[in-house]
């Protein structure tokens, strides 16, 4: 036998679940010139500031429901501050960082995921070129066991234990030996 099941999703329950609420506790502040200039400069219409009346504190919020326009309050907190935010305003450049669209944010973090992967990229590719120039070395100054047994580890330059090891089998082989740069 079958069962029917309905499944419903209260997008509303789902906001108050995950922003919050206002309450009596909190006192939606008029528009002043700092919240109208960082409206403008983000490109995101419905910031607000409130005054959180038990804290004493001034947080910059997003909408998600409009009191007005939804029946419910349900805000996003994205910042809280000490003082009015007209007394000592945050900096362009916090603007910028902190209230980007999400489209805007999800590209920039995508953007540094793959700025790091092509580091990573670059590190590992020229670590690899140095191990082959180091063997290469050995093998010229006679010292071809080195130079088998470098080109056969893996190379990093960091301070991982096999980094660690490496470094000291290349030292053990040079033992009782003088290896110079010179000509």
């Amino acid at each position: 036998m079958l069962t029917d099941i309905e499944i419903t999703f209260d997008a509303r329950a789902h906001a108050a679940e995950n922003g919050m609420i206002l309450g009596e506790d909190h006192e939606v502040l008029p528009d002043g010139e700092w919240i109208r200039w960082a409206r403008r400069f983000s490109g995101i219409e419905d910031l607000f500031v409130y005054r959180h009346k038990i804290q004493q504190t001034f947080v910059v919020a997003k909408w998600i429901y409009h009191p007005e326009k939804d029946g419910i309050g349900i805000v996003l907190e994205l910042e809280a501050f000490d003082r009015p935010l007209d007394w000592n305003p945050p900096s362009q450049e916090w603007v910028r960082n902190r209230l980007q669209p999400a489209q805007a944010m999800a590209e920039s973090m995508r953007k540094g995921i793959r700025d790091r992967a092509k580091a990573k990229a670059f590190k590992d590719r020229d670590g690899v070129l140095e191990k082959h120039s180091t063997a290469d070395w050995l093998d010229r100054q006679g010292h071809s066991d080195a130079a088998q047994m470098t080109r056969q580890r893996k190379w990093s330059k960091d301070e991982s234990p096999e980094f660690e090891s490496f470094t000291q089998d290349l030292q053990n082989s040079a033992k009782g030996r003088i290896i110079t740069g010179g000509t």
